[in-house]
């Protein structure tokens, strides 16, 4: 990371700052949206935010694997079926196999990273990162898959406005 990303960032008129970061994952380098939520009179990024995506980032290689694993287990035990057609070819359709590495990595991509405002890092350092998915039809409502870490660790992994 460049000592300059925080002075690339701007804000917006929704009370956060945005941007972008590169990540690379599944052997695929993606340019995903970067915001850090301010809370309300908040003029700059915090440390304990930047410590966040600092912590984050550093260690992204251990926990690439260990979040692939969970986002299978995630798929298998709580999406497919879910929801969607009845019909046997149909759902097929809309909830393929996913049980491996290249599988999973094939079926989401990654979209933004969210580092929330200080008031809500009430368990350690939090980062959101949410996914796009191809599973599950068209995705109008734009659902993707939203994973919450807290100190670098999976807390929580569902739909995507679990970091809003």
């Amino acid at each position: 990371m460049t000592d300059g990303l925080w002075e690339q960032l701007h804000y917006d008129d929704d009370n956060s700052w945005s941007g972008f970061y590169a990540v690379t994952f599944g052997n695929r380098e993606y340019d995903v949206d970067l915001v850090i939520q301010a809370d309300d009179d908040q003029t700059e990024i915090t440390e304990c935010q930047k410590q966040s995506f600092l912590s984050f980032t550093e260690k992204w290689t251990s926990i690439e694997p260990v979040l692939v694993n969970a986002l299978i287990h995630y798929y298998n035990q709580e999406e497919k079926y879910s929801y969607g057609p009845e019909n046997e070819e149909d759902a097929a359709l809309w909830w393929p196999d996913i049980n491996t590495y290249q599988e999973l990595v094939n079926a989401v991509a990654p979209e933004t990273i969210v580092i929330p405002p200080d008031c809500m890092m009430n368990g350690g350092r939090k980062i959101f990162l949410l996914f796009g998915r191809t599973w599950g039809g068209e995705d109008l409502d734009d659902n993707g898959v939203g994973v919450c870490f807290i100190n670098e660790h999976i807390s929580e992994i569902g739909y995507k406005d679990i970091a809003f």
